[in-house]
């Protein structure tokens, strides 16, 4: 599905009228619910079909929708959506740059499977596949990537989003020496799923993983800053270039209640498929199976839900006080 996704400057990109796209929330919803035959229909009517993979190694069933092709090629960009339908951990996984973000699909696969996530979304295009950011979900407040989400994380189903994104050297210049990932919330705080996979990260051999921030608007010396980001590191520069303070996802979910886990990782981590698939991968994992607050649900009527989350605050606090320990790792030079 990846390599079916449209390519840069292709113009082949279709945005979704406002009809296709509440067809496609109906569609989620459905897909949330496990109505199988229902959505089979509704996906038919808008280009997809419903298709089902079988995983024989975790005997785990994916049921989702995927475009129709014409000739062997997409005609719309809009992306691929999944449902485990035996999950046990209440996270969507989200893609949303696999073409721009080298091997994000792969990374976004591997913690899919291994988390036994929910939901699983993968984009359909280059992010500038009409021209700059013409396809990017990321900064588009309409897209069919941006409907799913929004059913499946706070508007319809209590899903965390855990999406993936990669950066390259350049970034990666800006940042202190060995940086290999920064994460955000999208807003500035310091939540339990970002402490956690800090901890996780940060758990990594030495001559894998460089280190992990976090971005956030607290004062340097804030103890929940220390804890993720070190001693005397600023939380918010030199990191604010991958803030995901616009990604709409990232608002919706935080306007619903929900929680929102934006990683972005060193070209370092993800081009290696053992650094990446085993270390990184489970890494995630790992801070997923921590801080997942309660087992997926399925709604059975067509009734609108914001669903009640507990405090970030409250749960942070509660990381700083019994993961302290772990200031030490950090930039030893410094301590």
């Amino acid at each position: 599905m990846k390599n079916l996704a449209f390519t840069e400057d292709s113009g082949k990109y279709v945005a979704p009228t406002v009809q296709e796209r509440a067809d496609f929330r109906q569609l989620a919803i459905n897909l949330y619910d496990h109505n199988w035959a229902t959505a089979e229909t509704q996906a038919n009517n808008l280009g997809y079909d419903l298709v089902k993979f079988s995983n024989t190694t975790t005997n785990s069933v994916y049921w989702g929708v995927r475009e129709q092709l014409v000739d062997g090629a997409q005609t719309k960009g809009w992306g691929s959506f999944f449902i485990n339908e035996n999950a046990v951990t209440n996270v969507t996984i989200e893609v949303p740059h696999p073409v721009f973000d080298g091997n994000t699909h792969r990374l976004g696969e591997r913690v899919f499977e291994r988390s036994e996530a929910n939901g699983f979304m993968l984009a359909g295009s280059h992010r500038s596949a009409n021209g700059s950011q013409t396809a990017n979900p990321t900064s588009l407040e309409f897209s069919i990537f941006q409907e799913v989400h929004e059913i499946w994380n706070g508007g319809y189903g209590d899903s965390t989003a855990w999406q993936m994104h990669g950066y390259g050297a350049t970034t990666k210049s800006y940042f202190p020496d060995g940086t290999d990932a920064v994460m955000s919330d999208g807003a500035g705080n310091v939540t339990p799923e970002l402490i956690a996979l800090d901890i996780a990260l940060e758990a990594l051999p030495d001559n894998v993983f460089g280190q992990a921030y976090v971005y956030n608007q607290l004062d340097t010396d804030n103890p929940l800053n220390e804890l993720v980001n070190g001693v005397g590191q600023n939380g918010h520069d030199p990191f604010w270039r991958l803030r995901a303070f616009n990604n709409p996802q990232g608002q919706f979910s935080r306007d619903a209640g929900g929680t929102f886990v934006h990683i972005e990782t060193s070209t370092h981590i993800r081009s290696g498929s053992t650094n990446r698939e085993t270390y990184l991968a489970n890494a995630i994992v790992s801070a997923i199976n921590t801080t997942s607050q309660s087992s997926p649900g399925h709604v059975t009527n067509d009734i609108i839900q914001i669903p009640t989350v507990p405090e970030p605050g409250l749960f942070g606090l509660f990381f700083a006080s019994v993961l302290s320990l772990f200031y030490l790792r950090r930039h030893r030079a410094t301590l």
